[in-house]
């Protein structure tokens, strides 16, 4: 039968793993669990925390008990950290019943999302600011901005499939590639490398690469080297759908 502490412990080792699943740094998601143990009068756990899984080791009548957490997908949604690190904090100055701090996470998880057509105005908004940014013209801008729309909908096909990071983001840059050859093929855009640099904004790795840095200056050297191979994955994936997209371009003669 389950002992409170046991209890608690699950309900930390759930925190940290929302935590990280959202975005957190390694340390942070250590620091939160230990924490919330030591809230709640659990003292000397042992954390171990990498992009993958949380591992926590604590002493319940001289017996060590530990849980692992396996993490499979870890999304950057910076509100949904805010708001669980916000319940962290909270319940470790008002110590409420552990229960309760469960059913507030499940909250926040069941939380929705924008509405699909903010989302979409925003990664074609996206796409069109940075190919101005990037000293396209409003013809160009237009676009990225088509293009930014194509990514929100590639991004929504292949995560309902599961597809593969690597797969993803090749095959969303080799749409943007095709897409931007193709209007300046037609004569509607003038500079499809403004284009094609302004839409895949969406698909950097901006925060995970700031995550990186954070949490190998912070120790974390096995996080980090982690982290930046699947940064550089990333970026190859982007790289590799774009040159496709040329080669094949070239290869059809097509004016570009």
């Amino acid at each position: 039968m389950e002992t409170n502490q046991e209890h608690i412990l699950r309900i930390a080792c759930k925190l940290g793993r929302n935590i990280l699943e959202n975005g957190g740094e390694i340390y942070r998601v250590e620091e939160s669990i230990n924490f919330f143990l030591e809230a709640y009068g659990i003292f000397d756990a042992q954390v171990f925390a990498i992009p993958s899984s949380i591992m926590v080791t604590i002493i319940v009548e001289d017996k060590p008990i530990t849980i692992i957490e396996r993490v499979k997908e870890i999304t950057q949604n910076l509100d949904k950290l805010a708001k669980f690190n916000d319940l962290c904090r909270k319940s470790c100055r008002n110590v409420p019943d552990v229960d309760i701090v469960s059913k507030k996470m499940d909250k926040i998880r069941k939380e929705s999302k924008y509405s699909f057509i903010v989302e979409l105005l925003s990664y074609g908004f996206a796409g069109m600011f940075f190919c101005l940014f990037w000293k396209g013209d409003y013809r160009d801008s237009i676009v990225a901005f088509v293009c930014g729309i194509a990514t929100k909908y590639c991004v929504d096909y292949m995560s309902q499939r599961n597809t593969n990071i690597f797969f993803f983001n090749a095959v969303t840059s080799l749409i943007i590639g095709f897409i931007a050859i193709g209007f300046v093929s037609l004569g509607f855009a003038d500079n499809y490398d403004k284009i094609i640099i302004g839409a895949i904004m969406s698909l950097v790795p901006g925060v995970p690469l700031t995550n990186v840095m954070r949490d190998i200056i912070a120790g974390d050297i096995i996080t980090g080297t982690a982290k930046l191979s699947q940064v550089l994955l990333i970026a190859t994936a982007i790289a590799v759908g774009i040159a496709i997209a040329l080669s094949t371009a070239m290869f059809l003669g097509v004016n570009m």
